[in-house]
């Protein structure tokens, strides 16, 4: 039973068979009817004579049952009998005028092409029966035999060459359609292999991403793409996505000193300690390591970036001392109790020496065991306030060269003007936030243009943070509802720019807890100005003295 790939392959054979039908007789009718234009301007008399007329005739005629036959549903042989039927028709042209004769080329290189060796030597007889049509030609003078034999060497030369060029033109075709279908096949076979390659690497819960020396990540699993906020067809960093620390709440690592950096530089780590604060505003513990693998298809030397998630345990032992202190807290109060009665029991009189006796090993015990509790305590008290003194202008300069790489990738020029030191007191990690939720947002919605980042100390002794951008802006209704849970402007909606609408209200929360404020100015199709301003540390210390 035939296949729907061979039925394809028969069908498309069938129409590149009628095409050629159509092709050869109709270049040839056409270049007849050039020859007869050209015939009728020279010699008008050639018009009149009978044998071209039945041969203009005859090409016409075949040349209308051509267009109207349905080939695809008749033998293929079928179509031999239009060729034949042109050598007679130009056998007629002939009898008027023998130059003509040239146009035997047409049916001999069309019989040729497409038909085999009986086929030519029948057509090559036709020819010559044609050329003895003419009365002149039967004394068999020996200049007609003479022309005869050049004739017919001449078409049986054309018919072999061209024979033998169609049978390797039909081998190429036959052997590239044979090489496209195994490469096809196999293609789908390595495509296969790849799906279900990927599917076990996706299966893998440790994040694992393949890194050229040009800092390119070639591979990610899905765990790596979930931590880094990557899309499965662009692995770059997205604009506002996760930031690696040092530490949980600590400093932000700069570019130079990400774990993609490192393994540019040829870092090699085991089972180190990172923490990422990701695009959900979730912290993650992660146990870095950095190895050599093999080189990818280009040939290029790559390293694998394993990450394992030890949040979990991170936050087990962070909750460790809280746990031991509560633990503690409570064995204190019913040691307390034990040791009050028992020696309120000591202080009387009428114990024997052995219970006086019983009473001291359960004193004496209590005390060792309450000694140890007051150690327990001491050693897991809480900690310092995350509120500290820190440069501010150090932390917008930090935020500016962490978003450079995004924003030159959004064809963005940065101007900075950052006047320092500028003294904050407060939480350096939320307060980074602010500003990179702020820088985020300018570069995302931003196509064009400068964004100017200044940071100084104003006449009233508040450090002011200003990030103005050339992007889409807002209207004035959008400003006034900016701080609004889960609001975006409507032209970043039908900008098809992903965002959750939390990112302002949340920045808001953080600067007023510290004291400050934040203020948005904004002009549809122009740009956005976004200013924060902090209590200095200092100005307090200056209003008071």
């Amino acid at each position: 039973m035939p296949t729907t790939e061979s039925r394809w392959a028969d069908s498309q054979l069938i129409g590149t068979r009628v095409r050629s039908v159509w092709q050869w007789q109709l270049i040839f009718t056409f270049s007849v009817v050039a020859i007869t234009l050209v015939v009728g301007v020279l010699n008008v008399g050639l018009l009149a004579s009978p044998g071209f007329l039945v041969g203009i005739f005859v090409i016409v005629i075949c040349s209308m049952a051509t267009l109207v036959t349905p080939w695809a549903r008749i033998p293929r042989h079928a179509a031999f009998v239009l060729p034949l039927v042109d050598i007679v028709a130009i056998g007629f042209l002939t009898l008027s005028e023998p130059s003509l004769g040239y146009l035997w080329v047409f049916p001999i290189a069309w019989i040729a092409t497409y038909y085999g060796s009986a086929e030519i030597v029948l057509a090559i007889c036709a020819v010559a029966v044609m050329s003895l049509a003419d009365p002149s030609h039967w004394g068999f003078s020996p200049d007609v035999i003479v022309e005869l034999l050049i004739i017919l060497l001449a078409l049986a030369f054309l018919a072999i060459t061209v024979a033998s060029g169609a049978r390797r033109i039909r081998a190429f075709r036959v052997l590239a359609r044979n090489q496209a279908r195994r490469l096809a096949a196999t293609v789908d076979r390595v495509q296969a292999t790849e799906q279900r390659v990927n599917a076990v690497f996706d299966s893998i819960s440790v994040a694992l991403a393949r890194v050229t020396p040009g800092g390119e990540i070639v591979s990610a699993n899905a765990a790596y793409r979930a931590l880094y906020s990557l899309d499965t067809q662009d692995l770059r960093f997205p604009v506002g996505g996760a930031v690696e620390y040092s530490d949980y709440r600590g400093r932000a690592l700069s570019p130079t000193e990400t774990t993609v950096a490192r393994a540019v530089r040829g870092e090699l780590v085991e089972n180190e300690r990172l923490w990422l604060f990701d695009r959900s505003g979730t912290w993650r513990a992660l146990g870095l390591s950095i190895r050599d693998a093999a080189p990818n298809s280009l040939g290029q030397q790559t390293v694998v970036i394993e990450l394992a998630d030890l949040t979990a345990v991170a936050e087990a032992q962070r909750e460790r001392p809280h746990v031991t202190r509560v633990v503690a807290h409570e064995l204190r109060n019913p040691l307390t109790v034990i040791l009050g009665h028992a020696d309120l029991l000591l202080e009387g009189s009428n114990l024997t020496p052995g219970q006086r006796d019983h009473l001291d090993v359960i004193e004496s015990a209590s005390e060792r065991m309450l000694t140890l509790i007051q150690g327990l305590l001491s050693q897991s008290t809480d900690a310092a306030e995350d509120h500290a003194r820190f440069d501010a202008a150090a932390l917008v300069e930090a935020s500016i060269e962490a978003f450079e790489p995004a924003a030159s990738a959004s064809a963005l020029a940065i101007e900075s003007v950052v006047a320092g030191p500028l003294l904050v007191e407060g939480d350096e990690f939320r307060l980074r936030q602010v500003v990179d939720n702020i820088m985020s947002n300018a570069i995302k919605y931003s196509d064009r243009g400068t964004l100017r980042v200044a940071a100084a100390l104003d006449d009233d002794g508040w450090v002011a943070v200003s990030i103005a951008d050339e992007g889409i802006g807002m209207t004035a209704e959008d400003v006034e509802r900016v701080f609004t849970p889960y609001f975006r402007a409507q032209n970043a909606q039908e900008g098809s720019v992903s965002g959750t609408g939390l990112g302002m209200g949340i920045a808001r929360d953080i600067v007023e807890a510290h004291g400050g404020s934040i203020a948005v100015e904004s002009t549809l199709g122009r740009g956005t100005t976004v200013t924060v301003r902090l209590p200095a540390a200092d100005r307090d210390e200056g209003v008071e003295s």
